[in-house]
């Protein structure tokens, strides 16, 4: 019967190193597999501390040029802003747009889904990734709920529900000014399927949830485990999909459907606080993602899922950081260690 197991390998990496005289050389790297989906992440040690090779840090002064830039051409920003917007259906949402005090969602103009909506937060065109409170974080993802809500209740076959983000042009955002971005599709994306798949497997094997054990685990090895804000758990990811991922999950909480306002609350502080450690750190960017099991359908095999890594910072002549290991091998390059990251992290959560 599987259990959660934390698994590692060892390669070796072994030349003769011309930034040391010739002499031979050998890495160590560490694999690291995802307990429940087998991803695989690489550590080399050699790495550590070295970060700048491959993440310099943040040229704050360049995104502030980068802004006030781009600030004219922003249809977010300009007073008359809901004007520039597109606006649901009559029939769906019967207001056009959904407002929740300083957030406003409306439909993607350019949406990859059939149901694609975007989250304005608030005034500011920039913000770094401190200046980023609980309680506007709070608005966009309330308003983000209302939103998913209201589309099942249109139609129940939009079950696989996600709330997203990109921020900054280096993690995919079009424009600089912050947002969140919201699905609601009949048939679940691709990784989505597989968060659900592998935990339908392991209850079926076990007649545990996943989710459930995995937190009790990680609060007993107290490696990676950080703490919870409210209703959710938050742990650094043992096999990261992204750099310095850090995941949470609401044990109590299987679909979106069951979200209340303390829910909501308790996701808003625990990303305001991921977000400040971010900054502290030199970073700019992230992509985050939180799945639902499908929406009015029992799953005690699933649990709300959080997960946000950073993407390469924001640089006059910035690098990308998804090649081929990512987009065509799948695995991810480890360059903070997932305890350290908690260690650092644990201590904002209180």
């Amino acid at each position: 019967m599987p259990e959660i197991i934390f698994e590692k390998s060892t390669q070796f990496a072994s030349f003769h190193n011309p930034l040391m005289g010739g002499e031979l050389t050998t890495h160590e790297l560490e694999l690291r597999y995802d307990p429940l989906t087998r991803h695989q992440s690489v550590f080399n040690p050699g790495m550590e501390g070295k970060s700048q090779m491959l993440y310099p840090d943040t040229d704050f002064d360049y995104m502030r040029e980068r802004a006030e830039e781009s600030k004219a051409s922003c249809f977010l920003c300009p007073e008359n802003w809901k004007e520039n917007v597109p606006r649901f259906p009559q029939e769906m949402i019967s207001e056009g747009i959904l407002e929740q005090n300083r957030a406003c969602l409306f439909p993607n103009l350019f949406p990859v889904g059939g149901n694609h909506a975007v989250v304005r937060l608030g005034n500011e065109h920039l913000r770094f990734l401190n200046e980023m409170p609980a309680d506007l974080l709070q608005e966009g993802i309330q308003v983000s709920l209302d939103y998913i809500k209201r589309c099942h209740q249109y139609d129940s076959n939009l079950r696989y529900c996600t709330m997203n983000a990109n921020y900054m042009f280096p993690a995919g955002a079009s424009v600089m000014h912050p947002h969140f971005q919201i699905m609601a599709l009949p048939e679940p994306t691709t990784y989505h399927k597989r968060l659900l798949d592998y935990s339908r497997t392991f209850y079926q094997d076990t007649a545990k949830c996943y989710w459930n054990e995995l937190l009790t685990r990680e609060r007993e090895l107290q490696e990676r485990w950080i703490g919870n804000t409210g209703t959710c758990d938050w742990i650094a990811s043992y096999s990261p999909g992204g750099f310095n991922e850090i995941m949470a999950v609401w044990p109590e909480k299987e679909s979106f459907l069951e979200w209340e306002e303390e829910d909501v609350q308790s996701l808003a502080k625990g990303l305001e606080k991921v977000l400040q450690l971010y900054h502290e750190m030199n970073l700019s960017t992230f992509n985050f993602s939180c799945y639902s099991a499908p929406m009015g359908i029992k799953s005690p095999e699933f649990k709300c899922v959080f997960r946000i890594a950073n993407r390469q910072n924001v640089v006059r002549h910035h690098r990308t950081d998804d090649f081929f290991v990512q987009k065509m091998l799948g695995n991810e390059i480890i360059l903070n260690r997932p305890e350290t990251l908690a260690d650092w992290l644990r201590e904002k959560m209180g």
